[in-house]
């Protein structure tokens, strides 16, 4: 497909997604995809073959060339483009029969010594990648923003999700151990990144799912002394640099709210359709956090055009009015969503988001 249109409001413009997450109308709402793992839906929108595999972003490796995501990100009039930091070590992929690897557990169990997990990307390393990034979305309205993996999630799926359950009540103190080393080390990265580069970034991401489909994962009160108080410090760098702060978390969202609220989140994702009404979300909370995502991907991966578009214009229409809502999946972007499908989503918020018509084809 080709660059998307001459039209203003069909082109990338990090500054319109600027204003939706700060709650202002621009031209349009604008939209977003945090993650595509999808070498199909890029090889169709950049229209060339990869030459390079596309590595699962939940796996520690960057998902595409900071070139090539930038590149893709124009041709959709998508308005920024996610740089990874992560450290999510010892976990255990298998690979299925279709090719694909799957988390099935973790490695790192009590008795082990901090210091023998898995070491993180240096972080010059990664520094250099962000410049990359930088370098190549200057000129093309296309934003970049940093997403950091965190503490808890990273935790459990280094010990094995089952077993951290159990260990949370049998060795709290061994599993808040490894959240304190994921953590120090993340500090550490987002206060350099912050240091070096905040002015050039859209906006900072935290990627830490603490939520299933009835509310919190392990029990409130428990929760309360294990979670605000480091997450405070993963994020104070971006606050003292007055950087909208963003969270990824699957679940339902009505007990999680209050607990991101009190810690300074902005902006929200993907507030998942499985369990949350999204329009009676932004009416309760609409003036505190800016929401992102929500369009199912089962309805991309299996949807007609019809009902994608549709569901499009109907968000459009009533999570629009007043800003604070960008348009994106309910999850990421993965094999088996038709490239099609996924376009014709993009495409429906140029044709039903702009602002003095929304919802409307005019």
């Amino acid at each position: 497909m080709s660059n998307a249109a001459n039209n203003g409001y069909e082109r990338s413009d990090v500054n319109r997604l600027l204003k939706a997450l700060r709650h202002e109308e621009a031209d349009r709402v604008p939209h977003l995809e945090f993650w595509v793992t999808s070498s199909t839906v890029y090889e169709y929108v950049l229209e060339k073959k990869l030459d390079y595999e596309i590595v699962d972003a939940a796996r520690g490796g960057q998902s595409i060339t900071p070139e090539d995501h930038v590149d893709f990100a124009a041709r959709l009039g998508m308005d920024a483009v996610v740089c990874n930091f992560n450290w999510r070590p010892n976990n255990v992929m298998t690979l299925a029969s279709d090719g694909t690897e799957h988390y099935t557990g973790g490695s790192f169990k009590p008795g082990m010594a901090y210091a023998d997990l898995e070491p993180p990307t240096p972080i010059d390393d990664q520094l250099r990648y962000l410049e990359r990034y930088l370098k190549a979305a200057q000129g093309s309205g296309v934003g970049v923003f940093a997403n950091f993996t965190s503490f808890f999630d990273s935790a459990m799926l280094a010990v094995g999700v089952a077993d951290s359950f159990l260990m949370f009540y049998e060795d709290r103190p061994f599993l808040e151990g490894l959240m304190d080393v994921l953590l120090a080390h993340q500090e550490k990265v987002m206060q350099t990144v912050c240091d070096e580069f905040a002015e050039e970034l859209a906006f900072v991401l935290v990627n830490d799912d603490i939520g299933h489909n009835a509310g919190l994962m392990i029990h409130p009160d428990m929760f309360l002394e294990i979670f605000p108080h480091r997450m405070k410090r993963l994020i104070a760098p971006a606050k003292a640099r007055s950087k909208l702060v963003a969270y990824h978390t699957d679940g339902k969202m009505d007990k999680i709210f209050p607990i991101l609220d009190g810690i300074g989140f902005d902006i929200c994702h993907p507030i998942e359709p499985e369990s949350n009404d999204i329009i009676a979300v932004k009416e309760k909370w609409g003036k505190r956090f800016a929401l992102v995502g929500n369009i199912p991907t089962v309805l991309l991966a299996y949807g007609p055009v019809e009902e994608i578009e549709e569901r499009v214009r109907l968000y459009c229409e009533k999570l629009g009015p007043g800003g604070g809502y960008v348009l994106g999946s309910s999850t990421s972007i993965m094999e088996g969503i038709p490239p099609a499908n996924f376009v014709a989503m993009t495409q429906a918020v140029h044709k039903y988001g702009r602002y003095g018509s929304l919802g409307k084809d005019t």
